[in-house]
């Protein structure tokens, strides 16, 4: 019985939070799913929530899986700025590694996560390379809150720098899709200047996303327990990912998406259900200024390349 209530309350996490993002984009679903999750555990006795990590063994797998339906790889977006965004991609995920490993001593599994958040894609990225590396709970929940406050953050501060120095829009745009962290951070922050701006940096934050395949399977190479051997859901997610992008039709895509969001966002409420806050607390404030000093780094050297 306590096992059916369980389940239903983290289904129910994961549909609310996909259901909020769709209203408010800003507010990834996969990060409401952890913070519901979380939330909703409180309710539950410990007993119960062990039951949320049978969830998990399921819910994981079939999310990452299902997720690579949400990869689009831009056919048009010229090469050399492909190569310039995975420069970008790359400054974010150096310039965050080192600040988290080596200035604040975080450990390594840890400053994996905030580089892979950083430089691809957010939470995804976090939940993905996350099923493969194998941090502990509070470091994975831990991960996804910092990235996206500093994703919020880049948001609201990249509008404001293109009306002081003036950016002009086709620079803009790439200065958001290089640095920005989630997609729905990249839409909110282009929106205001145009159709033909947003469409532009998606293209750019594409080709980051893109990136998540190849981390996924070096990650999957280098953390195995054997070596060389990829996990089914990560085989099956870089799979989805190339039809996604090349083979299935509009149509379909406009129906997986969703079904995907919301299979991954049960996957996140399943792993709030099962993390305690007060291990996230003891984490203290390192991860958070980590990321943001890593950040700082890698945008003030885009933006003076994008300015010159």
């Amino acid at each position: 019985m306590n096992e059916g209530k369980v389940i239903i309350a983290v289904i129910l996490c994961g549909i609310l939070a996909y259901a909020m993002s769709v209203f408010y984009p800003p507010l990834d679903a996969l990060f409401l799913a952890l913070i519901f999750g979380i939330f909703a555990s409180n309710f539950f006795s410990e007993e119960c929530k062990r039951y949320a990590e049978k969830v998990l063994s399921v819910t994981l797998p079939v999310g990452i899986a299902m997720y690579g339906a949400n990869i689009r790889l831009s056919k048009s977006i010229p090469h050399g700025l492909v190569v310039v965004a995975i420069l970008s991609a790359f400054m974010l995920w150096t310039f965050v590694y080192i600040f988290s490993s080596r200035i604040f001593r975080l450990n390594k599994r840890l400053s994996f996560l905030l580089a892979c958040g950083s430089a691809i894609c957010g939470a995804s990225a976090i939940a993905i390379v996350a099923s493969l590396v194998r941090p502990k709970k509070e470091e994975f929940s831990t991960a996804i809150i910092v990235i996206t406050i500093v994703g919020l953050t880049g948001a609201l501060i990249l509008p404001y720098l293109s009306h002081v120095f003036s950016i002009p829009l086709k620079r803009y745009a790439f200065l958001c899709g290089a640095t920005l962290h989630q997609t729905g951070l990249v839409e909110i922050a282009t929106k205001p200047f145009g159709s033909d701006v947003v469409k532009n940096a998606l293209e750019v934050k594409g080709v980051r996303i893109a990136l998540i395949a190849i981390i996924a399977f070096l990650a999957s190479i280098y953390y195995s327990e054997h070596k060389y051997y990829v996990p089914w859901y990560i085989a099956a997610f870089l799979v989805l990912s190339y039809f996604s992008s090349y083979i299935l039709p509009e149509g379909i895509l406009n129906i997986l998406r969703p079904i995907s969001t919301i299979a991954f966002s049960i996957t996140l409420a399943s792993v709030g259900f099962s993390v305690s806050l007060k291990d996230i607390q003891r984490m203290k404030f390192d991860p958070l200024i980590a990321a943001y000093a890593g950040w700082v780094c890698a945008f003030t050297i885009v933006f003076l390349v994008v300015m010159l």
